[in-house]
């Protein structure tokens, strides 16, 4: 019996568009559009945008959130500031990499609780979920699985900014290297990462 693929709130999107469609991961993924070719010089020359919604999300929240999140990975949290993002890995009791991921440090509410929200890898979702709440004080932490329910886009490209810039009013340049942003696309809300590593902003 086939596994049935989830779908990224995009899917329809992909549909119309004719996308080819592909299973990656568990998921029902636009492998491509125009061609391999085209597409990648458009992102080398212009601009790209990928649906990676499938790509794991949680919210939490918590008075001392990354010190419980400090023994899971290796990197310093503790030096963070609000609107700062960290690239690390999870580790298991052998310090063995579990998965990498992408700490987005938030900042704190009025009543001073630590906010931030991790992205991990589609493939490693249920995974890392489980180490989290095996590891997280649950009276402590507040975990929400945000995976199935949010739209994550990457938009990669010498003209992304620029792009990007005309359907927001956030000044999307004044947000440096592994820093993010709240703001809005189109009047809706939107959350803006700086956050690539493949070298093309």
């Amino acid at each position: 019996m086939t596994e049935s693929l989830k779908t990224t709130p995009l899917f329809h999107q992909h549909q119309h568009l004719n996308a080819r469609m592909m299973g990656f991961g568990g998921w029902s993924m636009p492998i491509q559009y125009q061609g391999i070719t085209a597409e990648h010089y458009s992102v080398r020359q212009n601009v790209g945008m990928f649906d990676i919604s499938h790509m794991g999300k949680f919210l939490l929240k918590g008075p001392h959130l990354r010190e419980q999140l400090q023994p899971l990975v290796p990197s310093d949290l503790s030096q963070l500031v609000p609107g700062q993002a960290k690239y690390s890995v999870f580790l298991n009791e052998q310090a063995g990499i579990i998965d990498d991921l992408i700490f987005y440090f938030e900042g704190y509410t009025d009543s001073g609780v630590e906010t931030g929200k991790l992205i991990v890898n589609a493939g490693t979702t249920a995974k890392d979920k489980a180490w989290l709440l095996e590891h997280l004080c649950a009276d402590q932490i507040g975990f929400e699985d945000v995976s199935d329910a949010q739209v994550l886009l990457a938009i990669q490209g010498p003209i992304a900014i620029a792009t990007l810039q005309s359907l927001t009013p956030t000044d999307l340049n004044t947000i440096r290297n592994y820093r993010h942003q709240a703001g809005t696309i189109l009047g809706q809300p939107a959350w803006f990462a700086r956050t690539g590593y493949t070298g093309e902003d």
